[in-house]
């Protein structure tokens, strides 16, 4: 065609990603596809029946003028097991999806709450006094490693204390890791038998 010289493309792809990951803790060692990950707790504690953890992820990306930028992503744990088997199995499964979640891609996109002022303001620079201006800074909007692993510790903990004074058999407990730290939630639900 002749009149096909330059011209300026800009496309916009979203790419939806879902991942499923099935890991088990089946008599005190944990597998992945048959192979030993992470940790393995002593044969003395290896009395429970097993728990599962499923994990589904979802990231989408954009790609604008020879540029790809992180879009949306959230993360979907579920642990499934006795209410004795997840107790017995807490410390294993806390470091089960920690190091999995710091290994994913967007671990360092997750952002964490505005700092807010005393009016209720969000505030994300220094404050200066009237006599000697300061340039403003820009708070780090994102969240750290230790604070990330800290937060899947308090809200797998939290969810699993709940469900033992709910009195749960076997029990399921989800929990939500999206883009806002503030966001992110583990509940507990009892599994009718």
């Amino acid at each position: 065609m002749k009149y096909k010289k330059h011209f300026i493309a800009i496309a916009i792809a979203l790419i939806g990603v879902t991942t499923s990951l099935i890991m088990a803790i089946d008599d005190g060692v944990q597998t992945l596809q048959n192979k030993l990950v992470f940790a393995q707790i002593s044969s003395s504690a290896s009395s429970f029946s097993a728990v599962y953890i499923t994990k589904d992820t979802t990231n989408s990306y954009t790609i604008s003028s020879g540029f790809t930028s992180i879009g949306t992503f959230d993360t979907t744990y579920t642990i499934l097991g006795s209410i004795t088997s997840i107790k017995n199995a807490t410390d294993l499964i806390i470091s089960t999806i920690t190091k999995d979640y710091d290994s994913t891609p967007t671990i360092g996109y997750v952002r964490v709450a505005p700092q807010k002022t005393a009016q209720g303001e969000a505030s994300s620079s220094s404050s200066s006094s009237p006599s000697s201006p300061q340039p403003s800074t820009i708070a780090n909007p994102f969240a750290d490693k230790a604070t990330i692993n800290q937060s899947i510790t308090t809200e797998i903990q939290k969810a699993i204390t709940s469900a033992a004074k709910s009195n749960f058999v076997n029990l399921e407990i989800k929990c939500h890791f999206g883009m806002d730290l503030s966001d992110w939630k583990c509940s507990s639900h009892d599994l009718l038998e």
